[in-house]
C-alpha cells in the first residue's frame, strides 16, 4: 500500500495503458523503488487517505505532522543556516520548558523560580542515582528513612467487638404499614 504524501514528483501516469508509476524509496520486501498499478486502483489508495465526513485525520507523523508542518513554515520563512540553527535552538528550549509550563498550570507555582528571591532559575543537572541523593540530603541533613512497619506473627492481640454497630449515616426512614 502506498503511503502519503502522493508527491506528484514521485508520480507518472501514461493515459495509452491507464497505469500509474509511483517511484519512492527502496522497498524492503518487494527490493523495488517503484509501484506500477491500473488508475483505478491508484484512486482507491489515494481515496483511502481523505478521512470521511465529519471525522479527523490526525497525523503524528511524517509529511502531515504539525512538527513536519511547522519546519516547513519556518524554513520559509528564514531559509538561510544560522536562521535555521537559531530556531531549532529556541525550538529546543520551548520543549524542554513544557515540564516547567505543564507544573505551573497544575500547581499554581513556577517551578523555575526562587522561592527567596523571587529571581529566574534554570535546570543545571539532573540527579536521579539513588545513592548521590542520599548523600546529598545526609549532608543536609534532611535524609529520614523510612521505619518499615514489621509484621505482626500469629494471633491478634486484642478480640474483635462482639457485635457491630454500623454508623449511619442518613435518617432511618420507619416502615409503614
Amino acid at each position: 500500500m502506498l503511503r502519503a504524501p502522493f508527491s506528484p514528483e514521485k508520480m507518472f501516469y501514461d493515459p495509452q495503458s491507464c497505469t500509474v508509476v509511483y517511484r519512492s524509496r527502496m522497498h524492503k520486501t518487494r527490493k523495488r523503488n517503484f509501484q506500477l498499478m491500473h488508475g483505478a486502483d491508484w484512486l482507491v489508495q489515494l481515496c483511502s487517505h481523505i478521512p470521511d465526513r465529519f471525522e479527523h485525520l490526525v497525523r503524528y507523523a511524517g509529511w502531515y505532522s504539525n512538527r513536519s508542518r511547522g519546519k516547513r513554515r519556518r524554513m520559509e520563512a528564514q531559509p538561510t543556516e544560522v536562521a535555521t540553527r537559531e530556531v531549532d535552538e529556541r525550538e529546543a528550549a520551548r520543549v524542554r520548558s513544557t515540564w516547567a509550563r505543564l507544573i505551573h498550570k497544575v500547581y499554581e507555582v513556577d517551578p523555575l523560580e526562587c522561592p527567596k528571591c523571587k529571581g529566574p532559575m534554570r535546570v543545571i543537572a539532573l540527579i536521579d542515582d539513588k545513592a548521590v541523593i542520599r548523600k546529598i540530603l545526609t549532608h543536609l541533613g534532611l535524609w529520614l528513612p523510612q521505619q518499615t512497619p514489621r509484621t505482626q506473627i500469629g494471633p491478634p492481640t486484642h478480640d474483635p467487638p462482639a457485635q457491630f454497630t454500623p454508623v449511619l449515616t442518613y435518617h432511618p426512614v420507619p416502615d409503614i404499614a
